[in-house]
């Protein structure tokens, strides 16, 4: 790992952040270690991206926990999660942004800005992701994964389908292992 970018590009299956599925725990720690602006704090700063608290989960014995970066709780969006990673067997198994407000909100401006293949990202519309993959919808789960040749994509939206809704925003997206 040499960067974590908050403008890289959402590679389904592969990365998120320039953060790779399958990096070990001690190679993204070391990374995460390089952008800390106040320890005091527990502050972050990735390139191009805002302040952000870092909550450390384990890991374990058995090599699982994970990182949850959120605005500090001064910022008008007060500790609102904007980026998750889940270490599973001591690599990383999963990468989740977030979105930040709405898109017409001033703390939209801080969401993770990397964009999928046809420049969909958070704040777009769910269904701009029907030109790329089936999308499926987990009812009991509340969100949408893709399906194909497209990549392990997670997408959150409303809540519902695309039929009860067809014109819901992205909300968050996850790139799974």
């Amino acid at each position: 790992m040499n960067a974590i970018e908050w403008g890289a590009p959402i590679v389904p299956g592969v990365s998120m952040a320039a953060i790779p599925l399958h990096a070990s725990f001690g190679d993204l720690d070391a990374a995460i270690a390089a952008y800390l602006i106040d320890a005091d704090s527990r502050l972050y700063r990735f390139e191009s991206g805002p302040d952000l608290r870092l909550e450390r989960y384990g890991p374990d014995e058995h090599g699982n926990g994970g990182f949850l970066f959120s605005l500090p709780g001064g910022d008008r969006a007060g500790d609102m999660a904007a980026l998750s990673i889940t270490i599973g067997g001591g690599v990383v198994r999963a990468l989740k942004a977030y979105a930040l407000g709405m898109p017409w909100d001033v703390v939209a401006r801080k969401s993770y800005r990397g964009l999928a293949v046809g420049s969909i990202g958070l704040g777009s519309l769910v269904s701009d992701f029907l030109g790329f993959t089936e999308l499926h919808f987990d009812e009991a789960e509340e969100w949408f994964y893709s399906g194909g040749d497209y990549g392990v994509l997670e997408i959150s939206g409303w809540g519902v389908p695309l039929e009860d809704e067809p014109e819901q925003i992205v909300t968050a997206i996850c790139v799974v292992a």
